[in-house]
């Protein structure tokens, strides 16, 4: 049996490539010169403006396509030297990014470094009657200030393509988390001089390399593509011919590439010591260390499925989209510089990022079965109802209020908050199903607006079942329609929750009234509600344009 933990295993080579650019590698020999500004789309175009840090360029940058130039290599390269004709290792036969040199040193030799290499492979190539690209002189179709477009598309290491790489034949042994963690998620040991596997300190490549190489840390662009390119080759090559991920710019970057990835969809959960439910409390850093005195005057802690959550995510930076941490370690109150300054109440609510658990669950209701009604709603516009709030910020159970207001929560092992947390998950109330149906009319006739056509027969009870069979066992749903008449909201919105909602001119007045701002008038309440609910659940019929459908022209 796998062992768990061991899903780790290749998390830090692809998670880097999430955040990095493509990278500048040049090769000898194109198949046909640059089309500049054709149209042509590629995912491997590298600009290539290393000289801007000396001073002002006097022609563009040049937009590089690496993988027809990969490509040409291979038809002429020994096996595995392809890299080779156009980067240097170093001492330590770690392979430089830098295109034919290890540091970068003048302006005027940064020049003479590509100048001298490019076009002397690309005359070298002319001589011998081979398709090739720009010569001297044509300075133009390399430094072409209309290049074409990148369809560069970034990509994340998702739980499917993660498990894909530990349960690979190549990948073992599975069983070693030393060994198999350990190949990606290393950390440097001083007294050993070598880098080794930190337990449960598996975060991503940013968490250590940044966008630039510091001291003896590569930067994050050049630790992810030597540890997955490097490896992807090795495998590749080794006699047991096993299946290999990709080593071209497009092999991952390219949109339609990606949509080919072969994609697991029982993945077995991500063991690393994480809790089933966790508490999220409103205090500054993660321990009651840096807390304000107890939680006096702050909101009520939220008890967090964290299981459910895993469930429903295709990677954990959803959620950890830099540390596997606590969120209160880089979004306190206040906010911090590892943070970014975004405070924890914006982490958790910012309508319109789904990095935040408000923004998250927005997009999830965005989907036609929800749609119908979530999409009429204006989502961060208004302050939310308490009661909307209440779902998620709720008394702990299992501890009295004041033992919370002292700091129990804070003082508790994160043992002890677990548990508290998932005793209060386990009291939460869900709701499921709706009104009883004897208090749902089967029809409600629309008839206050008829003149040109007939009254018309809306077949209420039937739309309401409709709703409720699309929200079926929905989690989402269960947890926040607090009320049994909560999906009636979707179209008697504004009122209270009731199985005798008020009539729809009760606000909407006829005609349209200016001096009530934005509120629709009847007539127009009516077809905005009934036709926008249709097209967000892409319901065909009655199409919005069919009127004679839901009430008939009156005879002449």
């Amino acid at each position: 049996m796998m062992n768990a933990k061991s899903l780790l295993r290749w998390a830090g080579a692809l998670v880097a490539v999430a955040a990095v650019t493509v990278f500048g590698l040049d090769a000898r020999g194109t198949t046909k010169p640059l089309p500049g500004s054709t149209g042509e789309q590629r995912a491997d175009l590298v600009e290539i403006g290393v000289m801007a840090k000396f001073g002002n360029l006097e022609l563009p940058k040049v937009t590089f396509p690496h993988d027809r130039h990969s490509e040409a290599v291979a038809k002429v390269a020994a096996p595995g030297k392809e890299c080779a004709t156009c980067h240097k290792n170093d001492d330590k036969g770690k392979m430089s990014l830098k295109f034919m040199r290890l540091e970068d040193t003048t302006a005027a030799d940064l020049k003479n470094i590509y100048h001298a290499n490019c076009i002397g492979c690309h005359t070298e190539q002319a001589k011998a009657g081979k398709k090739t690209g720009p010569q001297d002189g044509e300075c133009r179709s390399c430094h072409n200030p209309k290049p074409m477009a990148s369809s560069w598309k970034q990509i994340g290491l998702d739980k499917s393509l993660h498990y894909r790489h530990v349960a690979s034949k190549a990948i073992a042994p599975v069983n070693d988390p030393q060994k198999n963690c350990g190949a990606c998620h290393h950390v440097y040991d001083e007294a050993a001089k070598k880098l080794s596997w930190g337990k449960n300190k598996e975060d991503s490549c940013r968490a250590c390399h940044g966008d630039a190489r510091v001291e003896k840390k590569p930067s994050l662009r050049e630790a992810a593509h030597t540890q997955c390119i490097t490896c992807h080759r090795s495998v590749a090559a080794a006699p047991a011919k096993a299946d290999s991920g990709p080593v071209s710019c497009a092999g991952c970057h390219d949109p339609a590439m990606q949509a080919k990835f072969k994609v697991v969809r029982d993945v077995p959960r991500l063991e690393r010591g994480q809790p089933d439910a966790a508490m999220v409390l409103p205090v500054v850093g993660p321990g009651a260390k840096d807390a304000p005195k107890g939680m006096k005057g702050a909101m009520k802690p939220v008890a967090f499925n964290h299981k459910v959550h895993e469930a429903a995510s295709n990677t954990c930076r959803a959620c950890h989209h830099v540390k596997i941490d606590n969120c209160t370690t880089c979004h306190t109150l206040e906010g911090v510089k590892d943070g970014s300054f975004v405070q924890i109440e914006k982490a958790m609510h910012q309508p319109d990022s789904m990095k935040s658990c408000v923004g998250c669950h927005n997009q999830k209701v965005q989907a036609p079965a929800c749609a119908g009604c979530h999409g009429f709603m204006k989502t961060g516009a208004k302050p939310q109802p308490e009661a909307a709030c209440a779902v998620c910020h709720a008394d702990p159970v299992g501890m009295d209020a004041k033992a919370v207001a002292d700091g129990g929560l804070l003082k508790a092992t994160k043992e002890q908050r677990a548990d508290v947390a998932a005793a209060t998950l386990a009291a939460r109330r869900t709701t499921k199903g709706t009104l009883p149906a004897d208090d749902i009319p089967e029809f409600v006739t629309i008839g206050v607006l008829s003149d040109k056509y007939e009254p018309s027969k809306l077949p209420h009870r039937k739309i309401v079942n409709t709703l409720m069979a699309a929200i079926g066992d929905d989690k989402l749903a269960g947890t926040f329609h607090t009320d049994k008449a909560t999906v009636c909201a979707g179209c008697h919105h504004n009122s209270p929750l009731s199985k005798t909602p008020p009539k729809c001119a009760s606000c909407h007045g006829q005609p349209f009234d200016a001096a009530k701002g934005d509120r629709p008038g009847l007539k127009a309440a009516y077809h905005q509600q009934c036709m926008g609910c249709h097209n967000r659940m892409k319901l065909e019929k009655p199409a919005d344009t069919a009127c004679a459908e839901c009430h008939k022209e009156r005879a002449k």
